[in-house]
């Protein structure tokens, strides 16, 4: 009963991570800041081909020294090269992050922590 109780209660309330604001840009008309839970969300939604789940990211938020630091943890498919799943993932954040905030300069860390056993079936024809 009280494992019932746990999945609804989990299902239900979403526990958030919080995340740390820092300037995105600063002129004469204001200040822009943007939250590194934005960026973050960014990167769990990242769709590339090959990629299961992406989970574990963790989002640095940048200094005048340092840049922006993404660290993740992906699971992928049988039989690709994670070096390229990785550098096509990263590719596609840094382009995301480009397109929505102006943002060129991040550095990442990924790491590969899965790769799935699932073979994917061939469409088979039936003979009659």
């Amino acid at each position: 009963m009280f494992e019932r109780i746990k999945n609804l209660i989990g299902s239900t309330f979403r526990i958030t991570q919080k995340g740390e604001e820092f300037i995105l840009r600063e002129n004469d008309f204001g200040t822009i800041h943007l939250d590194t839970s934005a960026i973050r969300r960014i990167v769990e939604h990242a769709k590339i081909s090959g990629v299961h789940e992406i989970k574990n990211v963790s989002v640095d938020k940048p200094s005048e020294e340092v840049p922006l630091n993404i660290r993740l943890s992906l699971t992928i498919d049988h039989d690709l090269s994670a070096p390229k799943i990785g550098e096509a993932l990263r590719d596609e954040i840094k382009r995301e992050l480009y397109q929505l905030f102006g943002i060129s300069d991040a550095t990442f860390d990924i790491r590969v922590t899965h790769i799935t056993n699932e073979v994917p079936e061939k469409n088979r024809r039936r003979v009659r």
